[in-house]
This record gives structure tokens, sequence and C-alpha cells, in this order.
């Protein structure tokens, strides 16, 4: 029986089954236990500090390092809801797009949840449509699995929805670097446009590869698979009109090229 055994040896199975977040009930049904006999496992590996309860009836799997678990924000999200994966500015960092680093860890998750906050950590849980949840793949960081968009994923994500990751200049300023380190498949990119099937956000995306000198040369097949928005959008949607307006990709430019590109373009 499950309550007879060690708590390590608890943990070791969870970690056999990869549960690094799971529920009460996913306890009683892999221990066979009633819902008595759950709750007092569950205190004893709570009292242990192999787990810590983040929301009721939820846990996350801290393991036998838990300062390791309790330090890595980004593994805490990834399982707080399923499925889940990190994006918006928390992805741009995790992928040195940029230097600025979000107190709040975004997520990209095809329901709403609410915002969760443990241990003074906030986890935002950002609602996109279910046909938009792909591009992530899971990453090993400082020795534990983060499920996290790729780089592609995280230039859309955080366009589309520029609030979650600092705002339009933030999001250009990670499109430079992404271009400048070579850390981005712009073919993929147009790809996954593509399948977004969102031409504001695809008139955008192909006004900010222009002003980065990537509308001509290798990439000039690749953004014609871009397809513009069949009226004006603004480049930054919560300004107003003002800015030159770029025909080609109906967009008006109103956040000056300096303040999205202060270090100039690649």
């Amino acid at each position: 029986m499950a309550q007879h055994k060690s708590t390590i040896s608890i943990v070791q199975t969870l970690l056999q089954y990869e549960l690094f977040a799971f529920s009460s009930r996913t306890v009683a049904d892999l221990f066979q236990m009633d819902k008595f006999q759950t709750a007092r496992l569950l205190q004893r590996l709570e009292r242990d500090g192999l787990i810590a309860r983040v929301e009721r009836g939820k846990y996350v799997l801290l393991g036998l390092s838990p300062e390791q678990a309790l330090s890595n924000p980004l593994y805490l999200g990834s399982y707080l809801a399923a499925p889940a994966y990190v994006s918006f500015w928390s992805a741009l960092n995790f992928h040195s797009f940029t230097e600025q680093a979000p107190r709040t860890v975004f997520l990209a998750i095809p329901r709403r949840k609410n915002e969760v906050v443990f241990r003074n950590i906030h986890f935002k849980f950002v609602k996109i449509k279910p046909a938009s949840f792909f591009g992530y793949r899971r990453e090993i960081l400082a020795g534990l699995p983060v499920l996290v968009a790729d780089e592609a994923k995280a230039i859309l994500d955080s366009l589309s929805l520029p609030q979650y990751a600092g705002g339009v200049a933030e999001i250009a300023k990670a499109l430079r670097n992404a271009i400048a380190g070579q850390s981005l498949d712009i073919p993929t990119l147009v790809e996954y446009a593509q399948r977004l099937n969102n031409h504001s956000l695809s008139s955008r995306l192909g006004c900010l590869l222009e002003m980065l000198g990537q509308s001509t040369g290798v990439t000039t097949n690749s953004l014609r698979g871009l397809a513009a928005a069949r009226g004006p959008v603004r480049l930054d949607p919560r300004k107003p009109v003002e800015g030159t307006f770029n025909a080609r990709w109906q967009v008006y430019v109103n956040v000056p090229q300096q303040i999205l590109f202060p270090e100039g373009v690649v």
C-alpha cells in the first residue's frame, strides 16, 4: 500500500511517470487509494518538502532538490495547467531575444484559467485559439523540464498579443536580436504565420521584417507567403493612427523607428 511506502519512494514513482504537477485525483488513481488515504499521503509529502500545493487539489513536484524547483519559475509554470507552454515575454527572455526579465511568467493555454500566485510569483495564463496551440518544445532549464515556445512561435505569440510581451517596441527589439544572432529561421516564421491565418499579424510581421532588411535577397520568396491585411492596421494596436503608412503591408508605423530599433537595423 502506498501509504506505507517512504515518501522518497513515492517521489521516485511520480518522477518515473513524469508527473511534475498533478491533482489529488491523479495520485489516488495512481496508487489506488481512497480520498482519505490520498489526503494523508499528500500531507506527508508536503510536510517533507517534496511537493507544494499551488491551488486547491493541485500540486507541483519539488522532488529531492526543492530549492532547484522553487528557483525555476518556468518549470513551475509549465506544469500548473495542461496543456500549456511558456510564451510571450517569458519565452523571448528564455531565448535571449530580450534582456528584460518579466516578473510575471506568461503561458499560452487553449482555455480560460485564472492567474495563479505561488510563492510571490505571478503566473499569467493567456488564452489562445486551439488551432494556434503549436510551435513549442520541451527544453531542460537548470536540470528541469520546461515546455516553451520555439523561437518563431515566441515572436508570433508576442506580436499577436503585444501587451503580454512588453509592447511592440520590445518585440521589435527581440526580432532584431533573433535575426542578428541567427537564431530565427525566417521560412519557419512565415510558415507559422500562415498557419495562424491572422492577416493583421502577418502585416505587422511583414512590416517589421522589411524594416530589418529582410524583404530582399534570399528571404524574398518566403515573405511572399505572408498575406497583408485588406485594410489598414496599426503596428502598435494600442496607439492611435499616426506616423508613416507602409502601403505594401497596409500598416501605420505608429512607433518611431529609433524606438523600435535603438541599436539600428540588422
